[in-house]
């Protein structure tokens, strides 16, 4: 349930202990929630703080909340980036927020030469879609951290920024398996668990041979998930779930 929690942004905790909720926020709390002064509710910000906080008074256009404590979230072991070939919108905003719910903590839409769709004229409006998914995930999931949601960017220029510590290559061709890879850590103490890891998972038509050559020689281990051909949606939500109960639990 998300009835008890709400996000604001960080420059509206610059009056605290007295803070205010606007938009959709306020919206929800006193029109769909039906919140009443002098309850209590949480409250969470771009940086994974977690807040509780009394309501004061609720006017037109906003909420005055007092914050009664603040609470640091736990800090993920792994942090997990999810770089996603673009596919349709619906089923990108299916990925934002299951993959929200599941504990990623950035999102990449990654231009490759499979893409269905050209978004470069409306990436703001898109993205800030996006990022309301991801918000609105992370209230139902009870998470506090929202993941960022990044611009799509080409494949080529991907490879040259990201620097996580582990890299893997979703492919349909070859790799070892990923249940395989996350079982190898499991019981064995010599063998640390990665700071952060990256997965890239293809559009539908997956990713050509010269793009899986290029990912592999930017030092991406090739991974599969099986002999089944899933679909891009279901194979990138099956990888993130399997890292994040080994590597996060």
């Amino acid at each position: 349930m998300t009835s008890n929690r709400f996000f604001i942004e960080q420059p509206n905790l610059h009056s605290s202990p007295y803070v205010f909720l606007y938009g959709d926020e306020h919206h929800h709390l006193s029109r769909v929630a039906r919140i009443k002064p002098k309850e209590k509710v949480w409250l969470f910000d771009e940086q994974g703080t977690c807040y509780l906080a009394r309501v004061e008074e609720i006017e037109r256009e906003k909420t005055c909340l007092f914050i009664l404590k603040k609470m640091e979230e736990e800090e993920q072991k792994v942090k997990i980036t999810l770089g996603q070939g673009l596919i349709r919108s619906k089923k990108m905003g299916l990925i934002i927020q299951k993959a929200t719910e599941l504990g990623i903590t950035t999102f990449i839409p990654v231009i490759t030469s499979r893409s269905i769709i050209k978004i470069q004229e409306k990436n703001e409006k898109r993205i800030e879609r996006w990022q309301k998914i991801a918000h609105e995930a992370a209230k139902q999931s009870k998470r506090t951290f929202v993941p960022s949601i990044l611009s799509p960017m080409p494949l080529s220029k991907l490879l040259d920024e990201r620097k996580e510590e582990r890299k893997l290559l979703l492919s349909e061709n070859r790799g070892r398996y990923l249940k395989d890879i996350l079982l190898s850590f499991s019981g064995n103490h010599k063998a640390r668990i990665p700071s952060s890891v990256i997965i890239l998972v293809g559009p539908e038509g997956g990713w050509s041979e010269q793009e899986e050559t290029d990912i592999l020689n930017h030092d991406y281990e090739a991974i599969s998930l099986g002999r089944q051909v899933l679909r891009a949606e279901t194979a990138a939500l099956s990888s993130i779930a399997l890292i994040s109960h080994f590597w996060n639990l």
